[in-house]
């Protein structure tokens, strides 16, 4: 039993076992490929399905926690052995058995001439230099953690709602009450990455969440959802009449018309008419969703029958024929995705954590690199280890330096200064 969990925890606390499950979901997408056009999407929603691959996935982020407890272990033992503990082998670099030798008082004043701190006893001289990057190590590890649970949170149990953002009609909200919103506003953006600002200011819905405002990024968190704007558009409400119809038809749509150009069409209920409409480019080179004001270009079909087209302006009238359209009421809407996924959180957290690891690791790597070695008197033997996180080449000549003055030191020669 013992020998199985041995084997399971070298299984799981593998550096080896990232690649490979990366490397088995990197092979499906690779098949997927062959066979559906939105690879990933279909890779997620396969994961999502088979329990099987969603566990196989969960091995990630167990990874991470079997590695940070691995990691702060092999740290803990290295502590003690700086202390005198006997040093197990794995946790250094180089380790040698020599026969031991008179004592360590020589080597010490050496390796304190030389920038090392040292401690040491009659039978063990331990000497370091620098600082450790367990930190940083202890941060890049919780960071992948984070990451890989933040994905399979997301694969497992993330919901996607769409719905129309009107300007002047309510906020949609699973439970209603979301409050008013008040304006929708498109502005250029003087910032070096968004060319575009886009806020959505949404009045005090009466249950103590104050006036909201949802911006293009970073995503807003609102009754437990992300807010994510995906596309601009006209919520419209038109009026139509056919002479072969019986009466005036009333109703509003929702169109994606933006960027100027782009069509978009609705099916006049009651009747065989349909109606492709469009915004059309200002000459004076505005942009109509910025500005308010809005003419539309519009075909209307019978049918695969083209009848007729036209323009028209927000809050105007086209009559030709005996048609009349009218739109007597345009206001700016964004389509937008309200998504609960809790494992976005855990992704950010992993982007925050790497960037502290960097920022730790850098200069530590750099300039402080921890260099430590170990002498420990066994009876007859000596046991000297040996590790370097940085300017390991110089590190190990003064380490076999310090070899060579323990041998002169047993022979009884005094080493020269």
């Amino acid at each position: 039993m013992n020998r199985l969990l041995r084997v399971l925890w070298g299984i799981l606390s593998s550096r080896a076992l990232p690649p490979l499950v990366l490397g088995f979901f990197l092979l499906l997408y690779i098949g997927i490929a062959f066979f559906f056009d939105e690879t990933l999407i279909m890779l997620m929603a396969i994961t999502r399905r088979i329990p099987l691959l969603a566990a196989l996935l969960a091995l990630l982020p167990l990874n991470g926690v079997c590695r940070m407890i691995l990691e702060a272990g092999r740290y803990l033992k290295r502590r003690q052995a700086l202390s005198g503990a006997v040093v197990p082998p794995e946790l250094y670099d180089e380790t040698l058995l020599l026969s031991a030798p008179g004592g360590f008082s020589q080597l010490e004043g050496r390796l304190s001439a030389q920038g090392y701190a040292t401690r040491g006893s009659g039978h063990h001289l331990a000497a370091w230099q620098g600082v450790t990057l367990f930190p940083a190590r202890l941060l890049y590890l919780a960071g992948m953690f984070c990451l890989f649970a933040g994905i399979l949170i997301s694969l497992v149990s993330r919901g996607v709602s769409r719905q129309a953002v009107v300007e002047g009609a309510p906020f949609p909200t699973a439970a209603g009450n979301g409050g008013m919103v008040e304006k929708i506003i498109f502005e250029k953006a003087a910032g070096p990455i968004l060319a575009r600002n886009l806020f959505i200011k949404v009045a005090d819905s009466g249950m103590g969440e104050g006036e909201q405002t949802f911006r293009l990024y970073p995503p807003a968190l609102f009754r437990g959802a992300f807010v994510y704007p995906r596309y601009l558009g006209i919520s419209l409400a038109y009026r139509f009449f056919a002479p072969d119809q019986g009466g005036v038809v009333e109703n509003r749509a929702v169109l994606p018309l933006y960027p100027p150009g782009k069509e978009a069409s609705t099916v006049i209920a009651g009747t065989p008419y349909r109606l492709t409409l469009s915004l059309a480019k200002p000459e004076d080179g505005s942009d109509p969703y910025m500005t308010g004001k809005t003419l539309f270009l519009f075909k209307l079909l019978k049918g695969d029958e083209l009848v007729l087209t036209g323009s028209v302006p927000g809050g105007g009238e086209f009559v030709r024929d005996g048609y009349r359209l009218a739109i007597p009421d345009a206001r700016r809407m964004v389509i937008t995705d309200f998504v609960v996924d809790y494992g976005v959180l855990l992704i950010w957290g992993a982007g925050l954590l790497f960037a502290a690891a960097f920022i730790l690791w850098l200069p530590v790597r750099i300039f402080f690199p921890l260099r430590e070695m170990l002498f420990r008197s066994q009876g007859e033997l000596l046991q000297a280890c040996s590790r370097a996180e940085g300017g390991g080449r110089r590190h190990a000549g003064v380490f076999h330096e310090a070899l060579d003055l323990l041998e002169l030191s047993k022979s009884g020669v005094k080493a020269e200064e």
